[in-house]
Formats: structure tokens, sequence, C-alpha cells
């Protein structure tokens, strides 16, 4: 049989990672420390080798800057026409990415990532278009300067006084194939402006006087050299896991600092932090969580080791395992660490006889980095009497009904144990298995103190029922007492197990509700619609990971007072301290209250939620009523919690500002439309009203009877005329301004047709109308007035475009749930691709019904009449293709019983 092969597996995850990258396309970045250290013409010499090999190489971006050598680098290769983007009254050239993405190349050369492109491209910023190119399988090859990182942006404000506005995520150096650093002496980068060949003479000398000082171009070598560093080492993790290596490899020192929650833990991360200074490393705090019962001490001490490793630059991280050395060599493993360093542990005699201290276990079973034991006084095992405190304080975090479960298994056994006995003839050894399971039972279903109560308690039971002499708890024969004695042993070796077990299904359960409802959170953020319902949900999902009262303050611009907008449970209140401290989390945008530096009494741990731009309101969590207090991880659960919540009231911030944009210009292109409107289509009738009113004044003696009562006529039309317009741009305003109230009450369809008919009566004076209107129509239950007008606009339309002598037919029917109602006529008809639009405002359709004069707001005025009751209205071809069909769908509803006896009482 042929030996197993001793090649480690590939992680699937790293490979298929790798894959993706190489599918979606291969981005190079040309990484510098600043301007003039020669990335763009880096790039240009590796663009005309790759061009000699054959590649297809294309420029869509690159800034010469007036630089004669990089424009000649520049000649042989091919270029995608920059387009031409209009902005503020000027023409600007900007990145064309449609022309990229159909030309196709090989290789696109796309200079300075962190631009930001001009308001109307289809990004606002360069890096996204090129996400677009390599999400299309595009190569690129652009240019970037430390100082753009958006993660260093505040540092390097610090360091040099100016702030980069034009910054890129982290995330598009993760993205990267390939890093290429470009690297020059701060002396030869200053040589290089003093000559001109970085800006020109004016904009040099501003420079050199402000950024391009030796301190801050040093600065940001080193900033770029870690970049490139930690680039390099994800890679090197990366290869590493898709080979199949174990590792580590020793290519850079990295550390990993272990703490046990003991009083010598903030030694150790001190230690590791000079340690981590001399080495130039990264460094990373971790704490084992066997899921045993920590105590409020050690609790404690984990959290403040956690916070100095946190403010001396460190990572932190909380794994979970039985096996505490095990845990901490695959989390070193993975991590590709160097150094693993520790605390002197805890001298147990019987421990380092055996070989079974924490520092025994990592020497043997180390061989790839060195383990490290930092000194100092090792904390001596707890005497009689903390022990004793322990004890009775995991006895109080007990539930009592524990205890009566672990009695009642006990008194199980012993009636099992005594039929057992008198049924069958057993061995006194085999009925310690009965209390060895129930002992197992006792430790799988609650904890460790009830399974070693209930250990205790059968060792008793079966010694007084079982043993010689029996109900006594005296033994006599010397094989009972070596039975008795190992089933103690057994029981408890036993149970301990059990515990162990099942606290390991218990953090497991903990570790998937949470992800469960993480992910429900990152769901429901996603979909929500506005501000309260990102409170509302954000509560809800941190009120039941943390089980602790929950709430969401906000200030309020009235009258600058804090308030609670949702709260789980419903109805809590916060005292004077609490508000003080939620007031002092919004103004300094940082947390305070429990856990913090800050107001360190409130039982309330208040969270910012703040972006660049705004503060969106505080999170309020009651940290103070866990049991043991809030840890470290349940406050990084909260932080990383924190940060969706905040990108989802951002989104929804940024949607109503949109929304507010959006109406702003809609109601100044409705005043535009309006005062157009009323420019002309009030003032036709208007001076129609004025001519014939001064004719009667002047030409009174020599008018006839009959040009008298025309000119009147004439008067009262276009009198009646603008009245509807009038009162047409007043129910749009309504309409508009959510003034238009339904006050609806039952009525029958013909009745309303006919109270149209009446009012449109002069207009049908040439134009035939047909009536099919059933008796037998179910009521409606609508505002009577408004549909009224609806079907008066309608008809005006129809008489207006009818021919002479045409028909107008009034139709109507029950059609399922809804009344439908159609009025056609015989005019030219409308084209199919307007028949939407005509019920937009001030819309008139040309060579068809619409093309007559009106002010284009009737049809819209209906539109939105009828969607206030939940109809629809819509333009369709006439029968046979002649006309137009405006057919209304109205909603029915189940009138109530005592209807009929109503409107016969009122006709009563």
């Amino acid at each position: 049989m042929p030996a197993q092969s001793d090649h480690p597996r590939p992680n699937p995850d790293a490979l298929l990672a790798g894959m993706d990258r190489e599918q979606r396309g291969g981005l190079k970045i040309f990484l510098g420390a600043a301007p003039g250290v020669g990335k763009t013409y880096a790039m240009l010499l590796a663009a005309r080798e790759a061009q000699k090999e054959g590649r297809d190489i294309v420029i869509s971006v690159v800034e010469a800057h007036g630089r004669a050598e990089t424009e000649g680098l520049c000649a042989d290769l091919e270029r995608v026409p920059m387009q031409s983007v209009p902005y503020r009254e000027r023409e600007f050239a900007e990145f064309d990415l449609q022309a990229t993405i159909e030309r196709k190349p090989d290789v696109v050369l796309v200079d300075e990532l962190a631009h930001r492109n001009i308001p109307g491209t289809r990004h606002p910023r360069r890096y996204q278009d090129i996400e677009d190119l390599l999400d299309n399988g595009i190569e690129v090859w652009t240019t970037l300067n430390v100082q753009h990182l958006e993660s260093l942006n505040d540092s390097i404000a610090r360091i040099t006084g100016v702030r980069m506005r034009e910054t890129v995520p982290d995330s598009i150096l993760e993205r990267a194939r390939d890093i290429v650093l470009i690297d020059l002496s701060p002396r030869e980068l200053i040589e290089r402006l003093h000559q001109g060949k970085v800006y020109v003479p004016e904009q040099a000398r501003a420079a050199l006087d402000n950024f391009f000082s030796i301190s801050n171009i040093t600065a940001l070598r080193e900033m770029a050299f870690s970049a490139a560093a930690n680039r390099v080492d994800a890679d090197l993790r990366q290869a590493m896991q898709q080979q199949g290596e174990q590792g580590p490899w020793p290519a850079r020192d990295r550390l990993v600092i272990a703490i046990d929650g003991r009083r010598n833990s903030e030694q150790v991360v001190r230690a590791g932090k000079r340690l981590a200074e001399r080495l130039q490393a990264p460094w990373t705090v971790v704490y084992v969580d066997t899921g045993r019962v920590r105590y409020a001490a050690a609790q404690e001490q984990i959290d403040r080791a956690f916070s100095l490793a946190e403010r001396l630059g460190g990572n932190t991280a909380v794994l979970r395992g039985n096996a505490i050395d095990k845990e901490l060599v695959a989390f070193a493993t993975d991590q590709n660490a160097t150094i693993l360093m520790l605390g002197r542990t805890r001298e147990r005699l019987w421990a380092g006889i055996l070989g079974q201290t924490l520092t025994q276990k990592l020497l043997r079973h180390n061989r790839d980095f060195e383990v490290m034991v930092v000194g100092g006084e090792a904390e001596p095992p707890p005497a009689a009497r903390r022990r004793w405190e322990q004890l009775k304080e995991e006895m109080r975090l007990t539930a009592a009904r524990h205890y009566a479960f672990a009695l009642a298994v006990v008194a199980v056994c012993v009636s099992v144990s005594l039929g057992l006995e008198r049924l069958l003839p057993l061995p006194l050894a085999n009925l310690s298995l009965v209390f060895l399971t129930g002992v197992l039972v006792v430790a799988a279903r609650t904890s460790l103190v009830p399974a070693l109560t209930a250990s205790a308690v059968s060792f008793l039971a079966y010694n007084f029922f079982f043993t010689e002499p029996r109900l006594t708890f005296a033994m006599v024969p010397q094989a009972e007492i070596v039975t008795v004695v190992f089933f103690l042993i057994m029981a408890v070796i036993g149970g301990n197990l059990a515990d162990q077990l099942r606290r390991q299904l218990a953090a497991l359960r903990a570790t998937n509700e949470q992800t469960r409802i993480m992910l429900s959170l990152s769901q429901k953020l996603a979909s929500a619609p506005d501000p309260a319902a990102v409170h509302e949900i954000a509560v809800d999902a941190i009120a039941r990971l943390q089980h602790v009262p929950t709430c969401f303050v906000v200030e309020d611009d009235t009258d600058n007072d804090l308030h609670i907008t949702v709260s789980e449970p419903e109805g809590t209140q916060l005292d004077a301290k609490d508000h003080a401290a939620a007031g002092w989390a919004l103004r300094h945008r940082k947390a305070s209250g429990h856990g913090t530096d800050t107001l360190t009494k409130v039982p309330w741990r208040f969270i910012p939620l703040v972006d660049e731009n705004a503060s969106h309101g505080v999170l309020g969590v009651r940290l103070a009523d866990r049991p043991l207090g809030a840890g470290g991880e349940e406050l990084r659960m909260l932080d990383a919690l924190v940060h969706p919540i905040t990108l989802a009231l951002a989104r929804t911030a940024l949607n109503a500002n949109l929304e507010q944009a959006r109406v702003a210009e809609e109601t100044e292109r409705l005043r535009s439309a309006l005062l157009s409107s009323v420019s002309h289509d009030l003032r036709t009738p208007l001076s129609s009203i004025i001519g014939a009113a001064s004719t009667l004044r002047d030409c009174e003696t020599e008018l006839t009877a009959d040009n008298r009562r025309e000119l009147i006529g004439s008067v009262v039309e276009e009198g009646q005329r603008l009245n509807r317009y009038i009162g047409n741009l007043l129910d749009m305003t309504r309409l508009g301004h959510g003034g238009m109230k339904l006050q609806r009450d039952w009525v029958a369809l013909g009745d309303l047709v006919a109270a149209a008919l009446r009012r449109t009566h002069d207009l049908f004076s040439s134009v035939n109308i047909t009536r099919s209107i059933p008796t037998d129509l179910p009521l409606l239950y609508v505002h009577p007035a408004l549909i009224e007008q609806v079907l008066v606009n309608v008809l005006e339309n129809a008489a207006r475009f009818s021919p002479l002598d045409g028909e107008v037919r009034i139709a109507a029917r029950q059609d399922n749930e809804d009344l439908l109602v159609e009025i056609t006529d015989q005019g030219c008809g409308i084209p199919p691709q307007d028949r939407t639009r005509i019920f937009d405002m001030f819309t008139s359709g040309e060579g068809s019904d619409t093309e007559r004069h009106g002010s284009g707001l009737g049809l819209a005025i209906c539109h939105g009449m009828v969607g206030a009751h939940g109809g629809v209205i819509e333009a369709q071809e006439g029968p046979g293709g002649l006309g137009t069909t405006i057919a209304i769908r109205l909603p029915l509803f189940d009138p109530p019983e005592t209807l009929d006896d109503t409107v016969n009482n009122d006709d009563a």
C-alpha cells in the first residue's frame, strides 16, 4: 500500500479569492510617497516594455503636467480620446469610461487614481471608474500617492498640516494584484522641485514652503513602505494558504500576545508593545475563551488589557476553544506570526510534574515560532478563602432550578438502581453506572456546579443505599470502598467533560444567533426607507443581541433637546445624568458612559453615530445590567454593529436630501410652467372680456340688440373659461401640496354623469351625446364633487376635439371589483407614445387631440383626483382606430347594511 501523501491541503477559500481576482481583471498600482517621485514615468516605461511583448496597451488618462520626457513616452501608445463634460458654463476633459470599455484593450493606463470627476460623469470618483473596468475584465495600471489613502487621512493632516480632500478606500489596495513601490529620497525630490520637474515655478515655491519639507517627505516614505509591506504580508499569507503551507514563514516579524485575565495581563501587553516597537512589527493581543464562567475581577482584567492594547495601537481578538495551547498555535500560524508572547502562568505543582502547564504545552507542540514568557511575580494559588469566594460566586450565578434538577435526577437513579437490584442479581459496581449516567445528564443539561453537586449526592446515596452495612454511611468491605471512591472520581471527570461539551454547544449556538441577527440586521438596514425605520431596526437587533435595554436618542432641531425616538422595552426613560452623558457623546462624537473614560458611573453606554458630514444620533445600551458587565467582546460587537447602522442612516439622509432637491426642482419647474401658462391662458380670456366690455361702453348707442347680446354672451363665456382655468390651478395646487381631502359619500354614477353634462351643456351644441349606463350598477364610494370634476374635464376635452356633428359616447360597466367608465370621442386621436404623457402637467401634444389651446392641466388634475381614490385613468385608442377613449377605473366597496334605510330616510 503506497504511503499517504503528507503534502498539506490548499485552502479552498484562498484559491477562490485568487481566481476571483484574476477573473475580474488585474489592477496594478504604482504607489509613491508624494507627487514627483516618478510614478507616471515608471508606469509608461513598463507599458512600453509590455507593448514590445505584444500586449494591447491603451492610454485613457496620463497627466504629464507639461513634462516633455513624460509626453515623449506616450508617443507610440494609442490613446482613448477624453470626453468633454460641461460644468458651470465651462468644458472639462474627463476620462471616457464607456469608450474604454468598448475598446476593451489588454491593459489601460489611468493616471491619478484619487481624482474626483466633474459632476455629470457616470461615477463621482475615478477609482469607481476603474472598478467598472476591472469588472469588465480589463487590466488597469494606475498611480497613487500614499497620502490619498482614506485610513491615513487624519495622520497625514497631523504630519503635514494639509488634509487631503481626494481619498480612496483602502479596499482598492486589497483588490490590487500588483503594487509597485516608486521611491525617491527627500533630497532628490526637493531637487526635482527646484528644477521645475514636478510643478511650475510658482507652485513649486509654495509646495516647498508647506508640504515638501524633508521631515514630511520622510514620514510619507515610511507610510508608503508600511502600506506596501502590509500588502506584501497579506499576499504572502494568501500564497501560503493557496499552496497549503502551514507556516509561519519568517518574512516579517509579527507578534501574538496571549493574556489569561490575571493580574499580569497589562504587564504582558506593555512588554509586547515594547518588543513590537523594537522590531517594527504588527502585534495582536488575544484571549482564549474556554466557555467557563468568568468572574467580575477576571473580566475586568481582560477588558483593561484589551483597552490598553487598543490605546497603544495593537489589535485584539477573542478565540474560542477548550485547548488553549492549540487555539494559540492555530491563530499564530494563521497570522504568520513569528513570536508568541505570554505571561508567567500560575504555578501548579501537579501540572508542572505532568508537563501540563501552558508554557510546557506550547514548547512541546511548537516548531515554527519563538515562545517568549514575560517575567514577573507569578500569581499564587488562591487561598482557601478565595476558593470559597469563587465557589460562592459560581453558586450565586447558578439557577436554583438546576440544583433541584440535580437532586431529582439522583432520586430517579436511586429508584432505578433499587428496582434493578431486586429484578436482577447485579454486582455492586454495575449499579454505579446508573448514577454515573445521571451525573452526565445533569452536566449536559445544567452547569458544572450542579453536576458536582449531583456527583457528591450520588456518592452519598450510593454509599447509603447499596454498600454494606446498608442505610448507613459506613463501609466495612474494603472492595466497596475502592468502588465508591473510583465512582466519585469517574463522576467528577465525566461531569466536567459533559459540562465542557455543553458549554461548547452553547457557545456555538450563541455565535450562530449573533450571525443570524447581524445578517438580518444588514438585510433590514439595506431596505429601510427612512431614519425612523433604521432606529427601530437597530434598537430591536441590539436589544435581542445584548439582552439589555436599548434606546436611540436624537437632538430635536426645534428645542435642541434630546429625545428618545424608539426604545426596547417601550417607555424607557433617561434621568438627568443619562441625558448629560448622551449629550456629551453627541457633541464630542465619542462614546460616553459605562465602560468609557467619561461619566463612567452612568449605567448606559452612549455611542454616537457619526460620519464625515453629520451626526445621526446616539445609540444607548444599558450595559451595566449585564451580570458581569460589558466585556471587550461585547463592546467590539457593538462597534461592529454601529458602522452599518451609521451607513444606513447616512444613506437615508442622502435619499431625503435628494428627494428634497428633486421636489425643489419640480417646484421650480411648476412655478415656471404656471407663470408661462398664466401669462398666456389667462391673458386670452381677459383680453376678450376687456374687448367686449369696452365695446359695450364706447359704442353703446351704435350697437343693435343682437350685437349687445352677442358681446354680453362673449363676456360670460370667456368669464366661465377664466373661472375654469383658475379652478384647475387651485385644484392642482391642492393636489401637489396634499391639501385635497376626500369626503367620501355613496353616490350613483348616473347622477354624476348627469351633473357633469349639465355643466358642459353649452359645449355640446354641435356634438351628439350617447349614454350606455346600466341602472343596476353598484354605488360608488367617492368624493362626489371631485369625480364630477373629472367627468367635466374629460367631457370638455371630448367636446373640444370632436368634429361638427360628431358623437361622444359615455359607457359604464362593472369589471370585477372596479367600475369602468369609458368616454369616447371621434377626434383625430392621440399617438401611442403620447398616451401616458398627456396626464403630465402642461403637456400639449402635436397633431393630436391635445393640439388645440389649453393650459394642459385638465387631464393632470383628473389623474391626481382618480389616483387619490385608488383608481386609474388612461388614454386608449378609440373603436376601429378612430378617436380616443379615456378609461376611468374606480374601485368598488361593499355598502353598509343600513345604506338603503339611510337613503330612504333622506328621501323622506
